[in-house]
């Protein structure tokens, strides 16, 4: 057994719950533009149906995630990442080829409903990664977001290898935190493709308050820290709206180094 599931209704956007909505939103576009991750039911047990991901030949698919407000295009009201995913069947011989034309094509696609489409991070090798992560911006008409610098991450790998004595940024992040004594704050790791250009490390920091901290309380929290990192010398990017505890749950910012070539 094996039937293609009737597309759902188009998602509403809704600028208060981004994160939810727009992936919601871009996702449901993805597969409308057939390039999606295109699941079909192949069974059912139990009265549950049984999906599975079914991908045109040579064309790869694509997943939409959420990206942290603070790495948004400056004038954005929506923001995802959109990972393509290669086709793994497609011969050595052809990947080039394969990543070029397939990427184009989920570039035009996007682009044609109106959504700029930038390429960040560290240079990816067909054959050797898996995927490519673009981001996937709504900005206001005639707006274009800011040029990604070309060499921008030329110093990064895709996946580094953390070894002593270079330590995982968010693990050394952690420790400067524990230095200041600044309690109820986490660390959590970012992928090299979000990290700012030029930053030789970057991580997103979180604020661990009580269930019960007011919004007051979240923007004391998420001031206390930024002051703290800039005197050890990080930058900091900030969360852009208000924060909402339905949606955001944990007040953040992101935390990184950078070393601008001269």
């Amino acid at each position: 057994m094996s039937s293609t599931s009737p597309l759902p209704t188009t998602p509403a956007y809704d600028p208060a719950d981004p994160h939810r909505s727009g992936v919601a939103l871009v996702t449901r576009q993805l597969d409308e533009l057939g390039i999606g991750e295109h699941w079909v039911q192949t069974g059912e047990q139990s009265g549950l149906r049984i999906v599975d991901r079914h991908i045109p030949p040579g064309h790869g698919w694509c997943r939409a995630t959420s990206v942290y407000q603070a790495l948004w295009p400056a004038t954005a009201d929506l923001c995802v990442e959109v990972d393509w995913y290669a086709d793994q069947d497609i011969p050595a011989a052809e990947q080039e080829e394969h990543w070029a034309t397939r990427l184009a094509a989920v570039t035009s696609g996007l682009e044609s409903l109106g959504y700029a489409v930038q390429t960040p991070g560290p240079r990816r090798a067909p054959g050797v990664d898996r995927y490519q992560p673009l981001i996937v911006s709504r900005l206001p008409v005639g707006a274009s977001p800011a040029p990604y610098p070309a060499d921008g991450w030329d110093h990064l790998d895709v996946l580094p290898a953390y070894r002593w004595p270079a330590r995982n940024p968010s693990k050394h992040l952690a420790n400067v935190l524990d230095d200041l004594r600044m309690t109820n704050y986490v660390t959590r790791t970012l992928d090299t493709h979000l990290w700012p250009p030029y930053a030789t490390a970057a991580s997103v920091v979180l604020w661990t308050g009580p269930p019960n901290a007011t919004m007051d309380d979240w923007a004391s929290a998420i001031a206390r820290v930024r002051r703290a990192l800039r005197v050890t010398g990080y930058r900091v990017l900030d969360h852009r709206r208000p924060w909402n505890p339905l949606v955001d749950h944990q007040p953040y910012l992101i935390a990184y180094l950078r070393e601008k070539p001269q």
